[in-house]
Order: C-alpha cells, then structure tokens, then sequence
C-alpha cells in the first residue's frame, strides 16, 4: 500500500492584484533581433489533457531524445490542465512521467461511478462541488512536493482566477523585475488553483479571504496571455513569435432555442456556450496578431473533442491514439521548433542553480 505525502501549504498566495496593477507601461527588456521567441501554450480541459501530454511525451521520445521540453520554449503558457503541465515541464519533469499521471492515475481525481450515476451526479452538482478536490491535492503534491513556480527552468505564464471580488490572475516566474510575488507560490498550490474547475471541484482557498477558480472562466486558451506577456516584457518584434498550442478539443457547442428565450437556468447553457468560444477567439486573434504561419495548433477532432473533461475512460481510449496521427502528420513542423534549445531564462529574485 503507498503511503501518500500530505499536502503542505507554501507561502500564502498574492491576491490584491487589482490595488498592484502597473498605472504605467511596463519597461521591456532586451532581446536579440536575430532570435525568435518560442511560446508553448497548452489549453484547458480537464482529463482530455491526455491529448496534450501524449504529444509531448512522443515529441521527448521521438525529437529531443529524452531531452527536457522546457529547454526548446523561452516560455510555456499553461491554463487548468494545461497549467498542470506547463508546471510539471517547467520543472523538469519528463513528458513520459506527466503522460503517466493522467493515463494511470487520472482515474482517481475523475472517478467512473459518477458517470454512471447521472441522476446522483446532477444532484450533486446541483448543492455543490461533484468531486474531490483532495485527491487532486494529494497528486499535485506527489509530483511537486515543495518545489515553487520559481523553480521553473522556463518562464511560466499560468491563468487563473480570483473571487469573490472577481479579479484575474496571471501566475507567473521572475522573470522580470515587475513579477514580485507569484514566483514563491507553491507549485502544486499553483496547479491547484490555475484547475479549480466550477461544479467540478471546489475553489482553492489562497488566504485573505480569497478562492482561486479555474483560468478557464477567462483564458482556457492561454495564447493570447502569453503573447501580451512576451510584449510587454520584452523589446521583442511579433514576428520573432513562434508558437506551438495544443488544444484539448472545443466541439461545436449548440445552443437550445428554449435557452435563448432567457431566464436565470437557461442562462447558465448561453454562459457554457461563452466560455467555449473564449477557446477560438483567443486563438483568432493571435493568428490576426502574429499571422498563422507563426503558430502551429494541434487539437482532437471529432469524437476525441466531444469527450466530456471528467471522461477518464474515453480520453485513455481515444486521446492517445489521435495525439500519435496528429503527431505523425505534422512531425517536419513539429520538429523544427526543437533545432535549437533555449537560453536560460531572466532571473531576479531566484537562483539558476536550482535542483
């Protein structure tokens, strides 16, 4: 039997943002004119993060040779479960074991009975939260123990959100003078707090008063977050953007006729549907931003992107074998954004020699 490690809170989280927020332009750093700036970007969506983590580990298998991930991106944006995996690659941890933990212990933070249970499930969710947020916790912990998002190799551009006096979160390392706070939080709090998914889990509390939410109320895709962070840190040029972003599949969402006549619970399917498309606008404008011949984006089609987000079962059917097609059929793309490893990331309240 294995015993697992309780969590153990860090530092309490930065929550008065809003008072903080800069009333001026922030002041960019350098960067080459020569170089490109190599964003990795991973959305949100629960279980169906398979997808995600099945490429990368066929990417670190196949292209670097067992070489980390994070030493090819100059950043790595993640949201929810995208957040859990730009944290778990920022530090190191291989693509194979992050694979791993969705495929074989994905099953304990999204239980099977509850899907086969609709009535109980609909009446849970209906008074509270559907699942528990402690085994989460204790997976999280597992596999960051006390490591912070400091620690990352790369920098870390992390979403999420606060409440209840509503305020949206970036999470993010040093990695420039202006980012004073965020690099001493706890990483598995960090990956809690970006996936505290609404109905599914409860919100984590970061002190203060205050609950984290999942980022995907405003950004399950985080490319646009992570393009504004690199112009606005850097003197850098948007053509010198190359992005790689990985979906987790965003099926046409249809909205009844009865839902549109209003009323506060048919409102709730127009408020699901707004979230859906938070995904393509995100992604529409940095195409329109950066041109689309900067940004390659792989998501699962068809039946792969209509797998419901605590669909254990499904996504380990499914996901993986649509992540080795995908794969294939753009491997020559995919590989070349892994020519060239990365410089080390800007530092100021951290050390490089990090563990």
């Amino acid at each position: 039997m294995v015993t697992r490690v309780s969590p153990k809170r860090g530092l309490p989280a930065f929550t008065d943002r809003r008072a903080h927020s800069l009333k001026e332009r922030r002041k960019p750093l350098p960067w080459p004119k020569d170089k490109p700036f190599k964003i990795l970007s991973l959305d949100g969506g629960g279980i169906r993060g398979v997808y995600a983590a099945s490429i990368l580990a066929l990417i670190e298998k196949e292209i670097t040779g067992g070489e980390p991930i994070a030493d090819y991106f100059d950043t790595i944006a993640g949201t929810s479960t995208g957040g859990i995996i730009a944290l778990g690659l920022g530090l190191k941890k291989s693509a194979a074991k992050i694979e791993k933990l969705y495929v074989e212990d994905g099953h304990l933070v999204f239980p099977e009975h509850w899907r086969k249970r609709p009535l109980r499930r609909w009446l849970r969710q209906l008074c509270g939260s559907l699942l528990d947020h402690t085994e989460l916790e204790r997976l999280l912990y597992d596999t960051f123990q006390d490591e912070t998002v400091g620690d990352s190799s790369t920098r870390l551009v992390i979403p999420a959100f606060l409440s209840p006096k509503t305020q949206i979160a970036v999470l993010k390392t040093d990695h420039h003078e202006d980012f004073k706070k965020d690099y001493l939080m706890a990483a598995w709090e960090a990956a809690r707090a970006t996936s505290a998914a609404p109905t599914f889990f409860q919100g984590h509390t970061a002190g203060d008063d205050y609950v984290f939410l999942d980022g995907g109320v405003w950004a399950n895709n985080p490319i646009m977050a992570a393009i504004v962070d690199t112009l606005s840190a850097y003197d850098v040029a948007r053509e010198q953007i190359q992005i790689f972003s990985i979906g987790t599949g965003n099926a046409p969402y249809d909205i009844g006729a009865f839902a549109l006549r209003g009323g506060l619970f048919q409102w709730r399917e127009i408020i699901k549907g707004a979230m859906f498309l938070t995904t393509d606008n995100a992604q529409a404008q940095a195409c329109l931003l950066l041109g689309p011949e900067n940004i390659l984006r792989l998501e699962p089609k068809g039946c792969g992107a209509e797998i419901d987000i605590d669909d254990w079962r499904g996504a380990i059917t499914i996901l993986p074998a649509q992540a080795r097609a995908d794969y294939d059929a753009n491997r020559d793309r995919i590989a070349s954004l892994f020519v060239d490893k990365v410089a080390p990331r800007h530092r100021f309240y951290t050390t490089g020699d990090i563990p």
